[in-house]
């Protein structure tokens, strides 16, 4: 699923994804926040079932105000192709959400440990719009990062971003940018 529905109301914590015994669909548990309240457990077994969320002790009332919430909510559309060009559009439920919610979250982790993976072991730049790497160069093996990233800038003809000087996120956002080929947001 390429789009996840847009809100603020309904979240994950505490997701726990067996990738080994994802089939059909994500294998997950994990906690439902409602306006950041913890209402629900959610889980699904990886076999290409529904995913089950029930309510926690207390929190039944509002579960049922989730559920109308993500009712309320457009319906998705899948990229999906059909004969009639038409997209097939699923109506919003809880578990369909969470199933959304769920996904993101995992791929999310998924990318970020491949940039941390990436970050932390190799020279990253930007140079003539292309992220680009110095092979053979360990970036955890550069003792004096400050005096290596000035001498790799006076040997290029134009100016470079070193992902490893900027902040954390915004390194993150350029990297997946190119990776993914992302539009910036």
């Amino acid at each position: 699923m390429d789009t996840i529905t847009r809100q603020d109301r309904i979240t994950l914590k505490n997701l726990k994804v067996a990738d080994f015994a994802s089939e059909e669909t994500l294998c997950f548990t994990a906690t439902v926040m409602f306006d950041g309240r913890p209402i629900a457990e959610a889980r699904n077994d990886g076999h290409g079932g529904s995913t089950f969320v029930r309510a926690l002790q207390g929190q039944a009332a509002l579960l049922a105000q989730a559920e109308e919430f993500a009712k309320s909510l457009p319906p998705a559309s899948l990229d999906v192709e059909r004969e009639d060009d038409e997209p097939l559009l699923i109506d919003m439920t809880l578990d369909f959400l969470v199933d959304q919610l769920a996904d993101a979250m995992h791929a999310e982790r998924k990318l970020r440990t491949a940039f941390n993976r990436d970050i932390g072991n190799k020279v990253l730049f930007i140079k003539d719009g292309r992220l680009l790497f110095l092979k053979g160069i360990k970036l955890k093996a550069i003792a004096d990062r400050a005096a290596y990233f000035a001498k790799l800038r006076s040997r290029q003809d134009q100016p470079i971003v070193i992902l490893a000087e900027l902040p954390a996120d915004e390194a993150f956002a350029i990297w997946k940018q190119h990776v993914l080929g992302d539009k910036p947001r």
